[in-house]
């Protein structure tokens, strides 16, 4: 009889751990974008950390936050099902077991934070915040890296929130959003448990210092909206204000890889870039892996068109050199044809563009996965130079598909006058349900942490600009303003002075992310042994 309580207070707990922390990845799924409530980033935490406030067993936190963990990943990831249903389920189960330990985490030190003094508890806001950007940081690392859609992400329309990425990189978002989440907890576990079992009653008593804390943090993070940096003490560069007119072609090729379909793809780019060309941009972009073949096995047809048209061409195409196939991007001259410099992709998708040691050695893996390139990868960046109307030079360097979603890439960039980053990808394969708006996301703090503009070219959208500042300033839609859709257009992008900003802890952030995590939680469990163990 004790055996069969036992049993059923388990599944009451693992029931309201589901439910609890169901609605917490609920909350974070609206947050996320397509979804138009990235406010629900602030909270999204709430109810889980209420449900451990009444210290369930480890047991039922992993066995609810996998499930429910999973589920996200699904609903969040769910355009991957157009090219592998089985692709989907195991990246679910990758992506959710990472953050599992911040949230084993949470619930060991949850005792320690619900009876700590405020300085206990401020050490806990900072190793859990850190110990949440170390994952995110480590989800990058590897060859099966995949860092889609951190926390930060949420506010990629909120530049208001963003102003510390440049200093800091996109990791000091998702650090305030879960330290955020963790002041607003303890601020309502103050207001109904510590202040009634406090031995002293008095107006000092009902303050919590957690949540003005918190608050100073948010003026923080909005400081450089109205401080005003002496730019005199910093390293400037006066330019005059430069345009680039740039031609998107945003032709919506599907089936581009049937040989049948190559003919038709080729006519509606040729008739996508003459249409841009009566508007007379200086450089006219195409989408990732645009042409239906190797390019400099196919030339012919793209270098007449940019002669015809006397307007040079930046394209996303296959280059075969060697015998090793490469993602890359070329540029076409209108004089000199194809040139022979190319970017090569350095970041290629796991089990679409190759597949990955040891997983090579599974017979039939290329069939469960989906289809599978076999493509060579980059080695470094590469710099393109175009010339306006005004003759001046600008330097476009180029990332390819997801490549974008690394900061690790962009660093290394050199950020010059009259430069910008140029992505090109190709999200035909994934339907219209949300993919575009994710990876286009990412683009915004790339712009922020680079200080240059980004330029996007999707095969089925999303393309358009973004500042430097983080701004979305113009995206090609239709009239039901939509980004999904076959079409092109001019964007001015406009380049303006800048200062160079002598610190930069964008590198070091994760670091001390680390650092802080470890000495927090040692501080911590120092302090409240006998409490960390209930």
């Amino acid at each position: 009889m004790i055996t069969l309580n036992l049993r059923r207070s388990s599944v009451i707990e693992i029931a309201w751990g589901l439910l609890s922390s169901g609605f917490s990845f609920f909350l974070l799924y609206l947050s996320q974008p397509p979804g138009d409530f990235p406010e629900a980033a602030y909270f999204f935490l709430l109810p889980f950390l209420i449900w451990i406030n009444f210290k369930p067993e480890q047991k039922s936190v992993l066995i609810s936050l996998f499930v429910t963990g999973v589920l996200y990943q699904i609903s969040l990831l769910f355009w991957i099902r157009h090219v592998s249903l089985p692709g989907l389920f195991a990246m679910a189960i990758i992506l959710s077991s990472y953050n599992l330990p911040w949230y084993i985490a949470a619930r060991k030190l949850a005792p320690i934070f619900t009876t700590g003094s405020f300085i206990v508890r401020l050490a806990l806001l900072v190793g859990l915040s850190s110990f949440w950007v170390v994952i995110e940081w480590v989800r990058g690392l590897f060859s099966l890296g995949f860092p889609w859609c951190p926390l930060s992400v949420t506010q990629w329309e909120r530049p208001a929130l963003l102003q510390l990425v440049p200093y800091f990189g996109g990791f000091i978002v998702s650090f305030f959003l879960i330290f955020f989440n963790l002041c607003l907890a303890s601020y309502l576990h103050h207001l109904l448990v510590r202040r009634t079992k406090s031995k002293h009653s008095s107006y000092f008593s009902n303050l919590c210092p957690d949540f003005y804390f918190c608050m100073l943090f948010f003026l923080v993070m909005l400081s450089p909206l109205f401080i005003k940096f002496d730019k005199t003490r910093l390293p400037v560069h006066e330019t005059e204000e430069s345009n680039l007119r740039v031609g998107i072609c945003q032709p919506y090729l599907k089936d581009k890889w049937i040989s049948s379909n190559a003919q038709k793809n080729k006519n509606l780019l040729i008739e996508q870039t003459k249409l841009v060309a009566l508007q007379r941009p200086d450089v006219i972009f195409w989408p990732e892996a645009s042409t239906p073949f190797a390019v400099n096995e196919d030339r012919a047809w793209v270098e007449d068109l940019s002669a015809e048209i006397n307007i040079p061409l930046l394209i996303g195409s296959v280059i075969k050199k060697d015998e090793v196939s490469y993602n890359s991007v070329v540029a076409i001259s209108p004089s000199s044809g194809l040139g022979q410099e190319f970017y090569a992709k350095q970041k290629l998708v796991p089990f679409g563009e190759f597949v990955p040691f040891p997983f090579d050695l599974i017979p039939g893996i290329r069939r469960m996965v989906g289809p599978v390139g076999d493509f060579g990868n980059g080695v470094s960046s590469q710099k393109f130079s175009f010339i306006n109307e005004a003759n001046q030079t600008f330097n476009v360097s180029p990332l390819i598909c997801y490549e974008d979603i690394f900061p690790s890439l962009v660093a290394p960039l050199e950020r010059k006058r009259n430069s910008c980053i140029f992505v090109t990808t190709n999200n035909a394969w994934f339907g219209e349900e949300g993919c575009a708006e994710q990876h286009a996301a990412h683009s915004v703090f790339r712009a922020l942490e680079s200080g240059m503009p980004v330029i996007r070219c999707g095969n089925a959208g999303w393309s358009g600009w973004i500042s430097p500042k983080g701004v979305i300033v113009e995206v090609l839609e239709d009239e039901l303003q939509g980004v999904y859709f076959a079409g092109a257009s001019v964007f001015t992008v406009i380049f303006t002075s800048y200062f160079e900003k002598p610190l930069n802890f964008q590198k070091l952030l994760p670091l001390l992310c680390v650092t802080f995590s470890f000495f927090c939680f040692a501080f911590s469990l120092k302090k409240f042994r006998k409490v960390a163990n209930v």
